[in-house]
């Protein structure tokens, strides 16, 4: 059974891999949905993600997780929405004499890195798995995450709805 999730693993990540390369360069505009993706998946879902997070805890307040999980994100998605395009901005650089008497240019390029991988610790399952993933998105990545088998319902939930709003 372990070989066999492995294996459905790698074929993901392949895919993930295959996706990035046949995509490149994507344009602004779709880092942007994908990151307004990912807002609406925490924001429509909040209230589940908190309950799911309770029942995972054994009694944490749904409000508790509304503030540091779900707003937390939720500001994160946002902060990368409006520094995005300054993020990836290129930056000129200078040359070193005699180059730039003969005409030459340099600039610093910040280009996607492909796939990235994403693991989430318990505490706050959520928020450290949603706000790097807006990062990674604003960076034009792909992304996997893994999270925590401690937060069993909330990881589930996550697998469910990230399906709904993101192709494998």
């Amino acid at each position: 059974m372990a070989d066999d999730r492995r294996e459905e693993l790698e074929a993901l990540l392949a895919r993930q891999r295959a996706a990035f390369t046949a995509s490149r360069p994507e344009p602004m505009s779709q880092r942007k949905d994908r990151i307004k993706r990912a807002i609406a998946l925490v924001k429509d879902h909040g209230e589940a993600f908190a309950k799911a997070m309770s029942a995972d805890f054994g009694s944490r307040s749904i409000q508790q997780s509304m503030l540091t999980d779900i707003a937390a994100t939720v500001g994160a998605g946002n902060h990368a929405l409006k520094h995005i395009d300054g993020w990836a901005k290129t930056e000129k650089r200078k040359v070193q004499f005699p180059l730039g008497l003969l005409g030459a240019r340099a600039e610093l390029r910040f280009e996607p890195k492909g796939v990235i991988g994403i693991l989430s610790p318990w505490n706050f399952p959520v928020q450290l798995a949603f706000g790097p993933l807006m990062q990674v998105l604003a960076a034009g990545n792909r992304a996997m995450i893994k999270p925590s088998e401690f937060t069993e319902r909330t990881s589930e939930l996550m697998a469910e709805l990230t399906a709904e709003y993101f192709a494998p």
